[in-house]
């Protein structure tokens, strides 16, 4: 029996953008993975979020960035969890779900950097191996003993969703950070203005 190796790249994608596509190609790559499971989430506890974004918007953008590669899925499977919702949670609903799936987890490094304020997150990084895709400024350290990790150094985007908001905001959007359907999206919807 084959084994199907799904990264999960888990987030508030708000907005997605491609530092996103990069990450999820690059983990693709790195691993030999079959599909990334693109995993939009509520608002994690641990974030502090300035946005109005609803999660059906949300869900449409990341339908968009799914749409860019044969082998990106849209997993709504934490959307759909009661809240809140936590990774450690959703990763173990999922494996034993899914016990024919060998999942991984794909972050960047800002993540990794506080991934120590994470529920259960020395559980969670036993529980499967971890993928991280460095980011400028962040140093790939960290504070806990995981079962597999590869970080990935090899390029390295500073793009952010909190920015890109923000420049939205103002009217000074690098167009070129988002793709053509998302970028289409946010302007017929007005969103973050």
């Amino acid at each position: 029996m084959t084994v199907k190796k799904v990264g999960l790249l888990g987030g508030t994608f708000d907005p997605p953008h491609i530092g996103h596509l990069v990450m999820a190609e690059e983990a693709r790559l790195e691993k030999s993975l079959d599909e990334i499971w693109w995993m939009p989430n509520p608002f994690p506890p641990h974030k502090e979020i300035n946005s109005a974004t609803s999660e059906e918007n949300r869900l449409d953008l990341v339908k968009k960035m799914v749409d860019c590669h044969p082998s990106f899925r849209l997993c709504t499977f934490e959307m759909e969890r009661p809240c809140p919702s936590y990774t450690t949670d959703t990763v173990k609903a999922l494996m034993e779900e899914m016990p024919t799936i060998q999942f991984s987890f794909i972050m960047g490094g800002d993540s990794l950097e506080n991934f120590h304020k994470w529920y259960k997150y020395e559980e969670l990084s036993e529980l499967l191996p971890f993928i991280v895709v460095a980011r400028p400024g962040y140093r790939p350290t960290h504070p806990t003993s995981f079962r597999e990790l590869t970080i990935i150094n090899n390029i390295k985007l500073d793009v952010s969703s909190t920015e890109i908001r923000h420049k939205i905001k103002i009217g000074a959007l690098n167009r070129f950070l988002l793709t053509d359907a998302v970028y289409d999206y946010i302007r017929e919807y007005r969103l973050y203005e």
